[in-house]
């Protein structure tokens, strides 16, 4: 059996190569994502489409404190221009916007299952000190998968949706993404055979 080709530029199989549907986004707020070590290799996880797309996005694998040391430096550097995307009692709606308000120049978005990202806030103490920020009124998730309630997003919706509010992104290529993606999903059985070997390699976390 000859070995599976991979496409260079978004290194899935050939097969199903998403090149054709993806678009380079100039975003100006940089994104930054904690990610739970456990998503790495799902195959579902929509973190690798945003990496696909995004000109300023940079994803930190980890859980504890320890693992997240180079961001909490950079947030504690300049709090004034992060801010952290995890509904909480303490968080404001991003909808909420007005001229007034200092935007914020980075950020932070969780990604893991509801319980895995609550861990990672929990632990890592330092995220309760940054301005918080929440979806009051999200569009419906198109995203296929188990979540705690219905109005919860994927990562790449709540990127998406998060963007557009801040500064009028057309996110609809990332929206279009997911659902090809998706619907190559759902025609190989609901998921993947062997996804670990099917899945692109971790984006490099540049700039830590």
């Amino acid at each position: 059996m000859s070995p599976r080709q991979y496409c260079a530029i978004c290194r899935y199989p050939q097969s199903v190569c998403l090149c054709h549907l993806v678009r380079q986004l100039d975003n100006q707020t940089r994104l930054i994502v904690l990610q739970h070590p456990s998503e790495i290799r799902v195959a579902k996880n929509t973190l690798r489409l945003l990496a696909l797309c995004l000109t300023r996005l940079d994803i930190v694998v980890g859980e504890t404190p320890e693992d997240f040391m180079a961001v909490e430096h950079y947030c504690r550097q300049q709090p004034q221009h992060v801010a952290v995307l995890y509904p909480n009692p303490e968080s404001a709606a991003l909808e909420q916007s007005n001229s007034s308000r200092v935007l914020p120049k980075a950020l932070i978005l969780i990604d893991g299952t509801w319980r895995k990202a609550f861990r990672i806030w929990q632990l890592n103490t330092w995220l309760h000190g940054l301005r918080c920020y929440h979806l009051e009124s999200p569009p419906a998730s198109r995203y296929k998968r188990k979540a705690r309630a219905e109005h919860q997003l994927s990562t790449l919706e709540a990127a998406a949706h998060a963007l557009t509010l801040l500064e009028s992104l057309d996110c609809d290529p990332l929206y279009q993404l997911q659902d090809e993606r998706q619907r190559r999903l759902s025609a190989r059985g609901n998921g993947l055979s062997g996804a670990s070997s099917v899945l692109p390699k971790p984006r490099p976390q540049a700039g830590w």
